[in-house]
């Protein structure tokens, strides 16, 4: 299988659990820090760790930040609205003396506003629209009847937001994640090409730039920007929730095709989230429509898929870790990838080497019907590049270098390997593929791998394709 799944998971998990999730066909363990803390996932992450050295598994993990929601307050009692009720909703929590006030914990919603914005409380439970900007506080017309309760998230679609990229604890999540060896950091709410830039520059300067970094695509704000958003990113997540409130929930699958589009052309990877199997958090089986929707977000060419509720609520995890991974077989059956090209965004020679060497191979591995190609490389460049080019057969790589092992685990096609000593010969390359080839993949006698060797020799990067007949 090529493409990879990402479950979602938390501090109630036991080794057994990972285990079985692992087996199941998950390949990145995410946490969700809305939810959780540094206490509270340090024993899982832990355990991850410790299973990974023993090799019971092999799972990268993934830290999904809070970011600066903007929620309504504290209530003792739900909030009764009828359609036309006109409500106010004031920035400072003390002024609010009537039930059918409203308090906003975002202090620029006065000045970001416009007179005729719509406001989305709940979710499109409740959609106000603004009638009147005061001093202190908004005059809003309630458009439907609802019942609204305490801290529900509050969203202002289309509206150009005066927050930072990250708040205190997402740094604090992030220094807690630098330290745990975290792989990616799944940054929410990222809205311009500042937003990653301000990110990137975090993890600099905490000396941790291994870290890959998924920009979640979840505003208005964030498609105008898309273009520079992808180009500055690592990866990218379509954050459907968010997105199917930020923006007319009829247009979502217009607007995840051109997420899927624009980070083809810049051969950036991309995550489909967001309620994939989510009957499953209930029962034992897909609806229908879920089933086509994983399926057509293989064949869009996502390079993951993602499971949240389906994988945190332990009813029917292994079920629905078991059905993404038919519906996802079944889509690349009737999927025939061309390499097509797509653009580097480092624009430097010898980095187009290392991309017309990773097209070219893959392009020979179909021609000669390899039953997969092997990379040997020190950096993650050469095998992201394949897994960019979209490969048929799986593309098994080779390094040394575990951070490069575990950010690759998320890549389309890749199938990771760590070893420990280092290389100096390719023929000894080929004696390692495939002896590891033979234990774990089962390649047979007179199967062809197309080898990728590439090593650093007085300062100077080679490369070498070969095509190697199993013995």
């Amino acid at each position: 299988m090529l493409t990879k799944i990402i479950a979602t998971i938390t501090e109630h998990y036991d080794e057994q659990k990972l285990i079985d999730i692992y087996q199941a066909w998950v390949n990145v363990v995410r946490i969700n820090f809305t939810h959780s803390t540094p206490a509270a996932a340090k024993p899982i992450i832990e355990k991850v760790h410790k299973l990974n050295g023993t090799k019971e598994i092999n799972l990268s993990i993934l830290l999904d930040t809070k970011w600066p929601e903007i929620r309504s307050g504290v209530r003792d009692e739900k909030l009764i609205v009828k359609k036309n009720q006109k409500i106010k909703i004031f920035i400072d929590e003390s002024k609010v003396d009537s039930v059918s006030d409203l308090f906003c914990d975002y202090q620029d919603i006065l000045s970001d506003v416009q007179v005729g914005q719509e406001i989305i409380i709940d979710s499109w439970l409740l959609i106000v629209v603004v009638e009147e900007i005061c001093d202190d506080h908004l005059v809003v017309n309630a458009l439907s009847d609802a019942e609204i309760g305490s801290k529900r998230h509050i969203n202002l679609p289309g509206v150009i937001l005066s927050l930072p990229a990250l708040i205190d604890k997402d740094k604090e999540d992030i220094l807690f994640g630098i330290w745990a060896w975290i792989s990616f950091v799944a940054a929410s709410f990222v809205r311009t090409a500042e937003n990653v830039e301000e990110i990137r520059k975090f993890l600099d300067d905490n000396w941790w730039t291994h870290i890959k970094i998924i920009s979640k695509i979840e505003s208005k704000q964030a498609m105008d920007n898309l273009e520079w958003i992808v180009k500055l990113s690592d990866w990218v997540m379509v954050a459907r929730w968010d997105l199917g409130i930020e923006l007319p929930i009829h247009q979502l699958p217009t607007y995840q095709k051109a997420i899927l589009d624009m980070c083809f052309v810049y051969g950036k990877p991309v995550i489909i989230a967001t309620e994939l199997l989510k009957s499953m958090v209930n029962n034992p089986f897909p609806t229908r429509a879920e089933v086509s929707d994983v399926y057509n977000s293989v064949i869009q060419r996502a390079d993951a898929v993602m499971l949240s509720d389906e994988t945190t609520i332990w009813k029917y995890p292994i079920k629905t870790i078991e059905y993404m991974k038919k519906v996802v077989q079944e889509a690349e059956k009737v999927t025939n990838n061309k390499h097509k090209d797509f653009q580097l965004q480092a624009t430097d020679e010898f980095n187009f080497l290392k991309k017309a060497i990773a097209r070219h191979a893959l392009m020979l591995a179909d021609e000669i019907k390899a039953k997969m190609v092997v990379v040997f490389s020190y950096t993650w460049n050469l095998a992201r590049y394949m897994s960019a080019f979209k490969p048929n057969q799986p593309i098994i790589s080779f390094t040394t270098d575990e951070n490069v092992y575990r950010s690759l685990e998320l890549n389309y096609g890749i199938l990771s390997e760590k070893i420990d000593q280092r290389w100096k010969q390719s023929t000894d390359n080929q004696e390692i593929a495939i002896k590891i080839l033979k234990s774990k993949w089962m390649i047979k006698k007179w199967d062809y791998i197309v080898v990728i060797w590439e090593r650093i020799y007085n300062d100077v990067h080679q490369q070498q394709i070969r095509i190697v007949p199993v013995d």
